[in-house]
């Protein structure tokens, strides 16, 4: 990896016109071609992870293998972040979400405000609890763009078996009367989603949302797979089964925007984090290149366990946003995961005895997105 002036070996033709940019440039020389990366501060969208927090207890949840320890973001670390927002030209988004619940942090609304008043493009996740006629005007008036509501069953037996200590009718009736206040304000922002993590138990109920969906006012329905946290889930996950077994209704299907995971690992790797440039900052502050690599933690892909350790390219404490988002280290990252110059464990028959974490694989990489499956579209995130 050679950055500038220091790729000596690069011809002098080359350099010269490295040299005469104003920005500064990674410069990646290989036997079979030279590929120069600028480093410039052209991020599009940052998820914002507030708190770890979260008032259920969800069967799904990371919380049953995670290693990481809860908080929430102080008030300091967030006017660094936000204040650094400036530095990227041409960001459009910052989604509150993470692995907690946003609103369960006291001052998530003052976040977002602060956020808006930059002209920057609102979106968050919520479990939907939280959502009173306080909080729905205050984010009416912010202008959220976007609002996630999980969703994990078409009724109170379904969903709180999944959902421990969570109400469906009180989430229910927040998410309608969201949409009702939206009506009476003749205006279409929030557009209204629902996240489904679809598992064994609860896929077949799929068909069964579509009225809830209307009288909620949802546009779009996410569908994700189980990612099994705990070796108790491993049985739920439903990925490998026949594709044409996943039916989901064909009143969602023609009424609204379905997204539908893969059921089936396909040779084409993408990482929406890489191609949206997106990056990821957690309520520590710590910068991360996606959610699999936010916290530290255990999951089963196709049955085996094994452990993701958070993955940080710096920390606003230490170093601006835009520093770490234009390092050349980061900057090679965002390359190889584009190019997915990674092995592919999901796959391979040896994986068990070479792959137990994500801090290497069997290519030399010391941070691998070998098995991964939000690149193979199976797992799938806002």
């Amino acid at each position: 990896m050679l950055v500038g002036e220091e790729a000596k070996i690069v011809s002098q033709t080359l350099l010269e016109k490295i040299s005469k940019q104003k920005e500064k440039t990674l410069v990646l020389n290989s036997e079979d071609a030279i590929t120069i990366l600028p480093l410039r501060s052209d991020a599009r969208k940052v998820y914002l992870e507030v708190t770890t927090g979260c008032n259920f207890d969800c069967t799904t949840c990371i919380r049953h293998s995670w290693l990481d320890g809860t908080g929430q973001m102080t008030w300091d670390t967030f006017m660094r972040f936000a204040d650094q927002l400036d530095d990227f030209p041409k960001l459009e988004t910052v989604h509150f979400g993470g692995f907690g619940e946003p609103l369960s942090h006291p001052r998530t609304l003052d976040m977002m405000e602060i956020i808006a008043a930059k002209g920057i493009k609102l979106e968050m996740i919520t479990n939907g609890s939280l959502l009173t006629d306080k909080v729905i005007n205050r984010l009416l008036d912010l202008g959220l763009a976007r609002i996630y509501v999980s969703l994990d069953g078409p009724d109170d037996k379904e969903y709180n078996r999944i959902r421990e200590g969570a109400d469906f009718y009180q989430v229910y009736n927040n998410v309608k009367r969201l949409h009702q206040l939206k009506r009476q304000r003749g205006i279409d922002k929030p557009v209204i989603n629902v996240e489904f993590v679809a598992m064994k138990s609860n896929y077949k109920r799929l068909p069964d949302l579509a009225g809830l969906l209307t009288e909620i006012g949802a546009q779009e329905l996410l569908v994700t797979n189980l990612l099994p946290y705990h070796e108790s889930m491993v049985e739920e996950a439903l990925y490998d089964m026949e594709e044409t077994d996943f039916f989901i209704g064909h009143q969602i299907v023609t009424m609204m925007r379905a997204k539908i995971p893969e059921m089936k690992l396909r040779t084409q790797r993408f990482c929406k984090f890489i191609e949206d440039k997106a990056m990821v900052v957690n309520w520590q502050g710590n910068v991360n290149p996606c959610y699999a690599m936010m916290h530290t933690y255990y999951c089963y892909i196709y049955g085996r366990k094994k452990k993701f350790y958070q993955q940080s390219f710096g920390n606003i404490s230490d170093d601006t946003l835009a520093g770490i988002w234009s390092h050349p280290d980061y900057a090679y990252f965002r390359h190889q995961v584009k190019h997915f110059k990674f092995p592919s464990c999901t796959d391979c028959p040896a994986a068990d005895g070479c792959s137990p974490d994500n801090l290497t694989d069997c290519w030399g990489n010391s941070v691998s997105c070998s098995d991964c499956l939000w690149s193979r579209g199976i797992v799938v995130c806002p």
